[in-house]
């Protein structure tokens, strides 16, 4: 995904990034599972792998095992979007649950981890029963919603008060993106499975973000 315009201001955080449309999932189903807008990024510097995507499999994704379920490539790439913004961001939640100097801010983060690992574990079986291997297609992909090493950087330097409206800066975002491309999935997925668990995914993220405001003030 191209990064966001704007220069970078010495020793603040990382610049905001454009949002991503709501026919991403649109998108990534005409583009296959690489289809955030362009072509990726060159890698970083600093490995970045996750577990994010399914456990074994080994297999290329094929029309037959996605017809199978009556998945089709929006189910697909959902969960593969989904899968690896969850897994970015539980690095974020695990600073801010042990990091926030407000309590409310570290106890919501610590709620919040237990539902994206439990979030993991539906998307991971939808990838497996779409044939999707254990590759990442997000990988290296500075994107709303996605907690980027730079950010993680930038927020690590941050104590007290700075700390907490940066954690809920990135954690905004990464709850507003999630509701978007979710609804995207519930308007465009084929396969009921990835459309039940996208609209639990948009219906808790929605309560998150409830939850949120009264602790950004």
């Amino acid at each position: 995904m191209p990064r966001g315009g704007g220069r970078p201001h010495p020793g603040g955080p990382p610049p905001r990034r454009g949002s991503v449309l709501p026919a991403v999932l649109l998108v990534l189903a005409v583009l296959g599972p690489l289809g955030c807008g362009a072509s990726p990024e060159p890698p970083d510097t600093t490995p970045r792998r996750t577990a994010a995507v399914a456990e074994g499999g080994g297999q290329a994704p094929s029309a037959s095992a996605i017809a199978a379920g009556g998945f089709n490539d929006t189910d697909r790439g959902w969960a593969q979007l989904m899968a690896a913004m969850d897994e970015r961001t539980l690095l974020l939640l695990d600073l801010i649950a042990d990091r926030a100097s407000d309590a409310g801010l570290a106890d919501l983060a610590r709620r919040t981890t237990v539902t994206h690992r439990a979030e993991l574990t539906g998307l991971r079986a939808i990838l497996r029963k779409t044939g999707a291997d254990g590759a990442n297609p997000h990988e290296g992909h500075d994107m709303k919603g996605m907690v980027t090493d730079d950010e993680l950087r930038a927020i690590t330097a941050k104590r007290g008060a700075a700390f907490d409206d940066l954690s809920l800066t990135y954690l905004r975002e990464h709850l507003e993106q999630s509701v978007l491309v979710s609804r995207g999935e519930q308007s465009a997925g084929g396969a009921a499975e990835a459309k039940k668990l996208a609209a639990e995914v948009t219906k808790r993220r929605t309560a998150q973000l409830a939850a949120l405001r009264p602790v950004g003030g």
